[in-house]
C-alpha cells in the first residue's frame, strides 16, 4: 500500500496507467538508442589518414574498398564522396552533404521521442491531478461532507499522478540531452572527415587530372 491506498488501485488508475505506458515507451527508446549509439566508434584522424594514403598510392578504388570494409557513419559518408570524385568538387560536396544528412537521420532516430515524453508526461500527470481533485470534491459534495477521508484519499491519488509524471519526464529529458550531445559529436566528426576528404582529393586526384569543376560547369 502507498499512503494507505492499495497498490493495484494506483497501478490501474486510468491517468497513472497512461503515464505507465509512456514510461514503457521511454525505457524502450532509451535502451535501444543507448545500445545503438554505443556501437558507433571510429577514429576520425586515423581513418581519414588511411583514406589519404590509399588515394595517394592506389587511387579512389582502394579508398572505396577501405570505406566499404568499415561499418560506421563516417565511412558511409566518405564512400559517397569518393564515388563522385570524378565529377568534381561541387558534386563531391553535394554527395557528402546528402550522405551526412542521411546518416544523421539514422543516428538520431527516435531520439526526438524522448523530448516529447519529457514534455507531455508532466502534463498528463497534471491533467490527472485536476480531474482527480474534481472527482474528490464531487464525491464529498454527494456525501454532504460527512466523509472527508474519502476526499483526502482521492486528492492523494490525484497528486500522485503529477509526481509520477515528473518522475517519468526527468530521466527522459536527461537522456535526450545526452543522446543529442552524442549525435552532435558524431556529426561534427563526420564534417571534419568530409573536409579532410576534399583536401585529399584535391591533392591526389583532382590535381593530377586537372579537374576540379563539376560536369555542369565544364559544359
Amino acid at each position: 500500500m502507498i499512503i494507505g491506498i492499495p497498490l493495484w488501485k494506483l497501478i490501474f488508475n486510468p491517468f497513472i496507467f497512461i503515464i505507465e505506458v509512456v514510461l514503457v515507451v521511454a525505457i524502450f527508446v532509451i535502451v535501444e538508442r543507448w545500445k545503438s549509439l554505443k556501437k558507433i566508434k571510429f577514429d576520425t584522424k586515423k581513418f581519414t589518414q588511411d583514406i589519404r594514403n590509399s588515394l595517394k598510392r592506389g587511387g579512389t578504388k582502394r579508398a572505396m574498398e577501405i570505406c566499404e570494409s568499415e561499418d560506421h557513419p563516417l565511412a558511409n559518408v566518405l564512400l559517397e564522396g569518393i564515388r563522385n570524385a570524378s565529377l568534381g568538387r561541387e558534386d563531391v560536396y553535394d554527395a557528402l552533404d546528402e550522405a551526412h544528412m542521411r546518416e544523421r537521420g539514422i543516428i538520431e532516430k527516435r531520439v526526438g521521442i524522448l523530448t516529447v515524453i519529457a514534455f507531455i508526461a508532466p502534463l498528463l500527470g497534471l491533467f490527472g491531478t485536476v480531474v482527480g481533485i474534481i472527482q474528490a470534491f464531487s464525491a464529498m459534495a454527494v456525501a454532504g461532507g460527512a466523509d472527508p477521508t474519502a476526499m483526502l484519499s482521492g486528492i492523494a491519488v490525484a497528486l500522485l499522478t503529477t509526481a509520477f509524471g515528473i518522475i517519468v519526464a526527468v530521466p527522459a529529458a536527461i537522456t535526450y540531452g545526452m543522446f543529442s550531445g552524442r549525435v552532435d559529436a558524431i556529426s561534427a566528426e563526420i564534417e571534419i572527415g568530409s573536409k579532410n576528404l576534399v583536401i585529399a582529393l584535391s591533392e591526389y586526384v583532382w590535381k593530377k587530372s586537372g579537374r576540379t569543376r563539376t560536369k555542369k560547369s565544364d559544359e
